[in-house]
């Protein structure tokens, strides 16, 4: 069987989950997120992130394009659209999710290798928008949407975030931050983003759990810092069909996630082994797309290499870079071709499995 580095959901889940979840099978609670194990969820997420009663708002969902497509037709007017970077989640994997809730996906510049968006270009789109004698023709920019980390598994710092905050608060738009891969992003560099900075810095976030060791899940947190979003938002969880009658088995999961440090221990897991993987194929001399520190490595590969591989691994091929783009990654014009491949650790990679790819790629690059 081939090792998969395809994703960071090809396993089902931390066993601690899958104990917890039979060991309380045969319960009787109450539905609908109502029961006793997601009030403990949200007890213990409210006290990581230091929130004060009542300043926060916190519910489940079963995956990402679920909580996306939600919370974005919960906040915005139905004549808004939603701001995004064209690497972003919203506007690349989720077959029109969103424009089909009505409202308009917009795309702004961003740094084609690190997918990430900046407080300038977005002020930059701003300013255009506003000084047109007649705005009201185009969507009007009512959410500025980004993850962290971000599709390309870079990540944005509380500086960064900060500054996007500040033309946000200019405009009186409301920051969305997709946390599909929170756990990856705020272990991978400590210090960079805190948690709790969260609060104050975007207006919702999510908090992955399908990627991050859980069944499927993730929770959706609205910071109530200066708009009350989460005011009746159980109507529209129920409306758009992310409202489980057995919310126990998101409870449970997040319940477990968020004791003895679990969700973050997952995490480190899953960057320490995309560290070995990163440190082999840097000694192996290998072009990265760009550089991350979190669990997804994208690394420029010939295509005689990656269909070896492809006999023992399991990969995504991300892109075909451009003559312009090999030059900028230092790869002068030659009669080399090569390919992107994205490459995903999780927090059930195990050591060997690394060893193994770095031990094959030695094999096929000696023939």
């Amino acid at each position: 069987m081939r090792i998969s580095f395809a994703n960071d959901y090809s396993e089902g889940c931390l066993p601690e989950i899958l104990e917890n979840l039979s060991k309380t099978n045969f319960e009787q609670i109450s539905g609908y997120g109502l029961d006793s194990y997601s009030k403990s969820a949200i007890s213990k997420i409210e006290e990581l992130l230091g929130a004060e009663p009542d300043q926060v708002d916190i519910h489940f969902t079963v995956g990402g394009t679920q909580a996306n497509l939600i919370v974005i037709s919960h906040v915005l007017k139905p004549y808004s659209g939603v701001l995004s970077a064209p690497q972003g989640h919203i506007a690349t994997h989720e077959s029109a999710a969103i424009e089909a809730t009505g409202h308009k996906v917009i795309m702004l510049d961003a740094d084609p290798y690190s997918g990430k968006i900046d407080a300038q270009t977005l002020a930059a789109f701003l300013n255009e928008y506003w000084a047109n004698p007649e705005p009201e023709h185009s969507p009007f920019p009512g959410m500025i949407y980004f993850s962290n980390a971000t599709e390309y598994g870079t990540l944005y710092s509380a500086e960064e975030i900060s500054a996007i905050r500040d033309v946000a608060d200019k405009y009186d738009i409301s920051i969305f931050m997709d946390g599909a891969r929170l756990g990856t992003a705020l272990t991978a560099e400590p210090g960079v983003l805190s948690f709790g900075q969260l609060l104050d810095l975007v207006d919702v976030f999510t908090i992955g759990g399908t990627k991050n060791g859980a069944l499927s899940g993730e929770a959706i947190v609205f910071t109530n810092r200066k708009y009350n979003y989460g005011n009746r938002f159980r109507w529209t969880l129920k409306q758009r069909g992310g409202m489980l009658a057995k919310g126990r088995l998101l409870g449970i999961q997040f319940d477990t996630l968020f004791t003895d440090d679990l969700y973050f221990r997952a995490a480190k897991h899953a960057n320490r082994m995309a560290d070995l993987l990163r440190t082999g194929l840097k000694q192996r001399n290998v072009k990265f797309w760009t550089e991350t520190k979190t669990n997804q490595l994208f690394i420029l590969i010939a295509p005689e290499m990656k269909q070896m591989l492809l006999q023992d691994f399991i990969f995504l091929d991300w892109l075909i870079p451009t003559e312009q783009q090999l030059s900028e990654l230092g790869l002068e014009k030659s009669d080399q071709e090569y390919h992107v491949i994205r490459l995903v650790t999780s927090w059930a990679t195990q050591k060997e499995w690394i060893e193994q790819f770095l031990n094959r790629w030695d094999d096929f690059a000696n023939l």
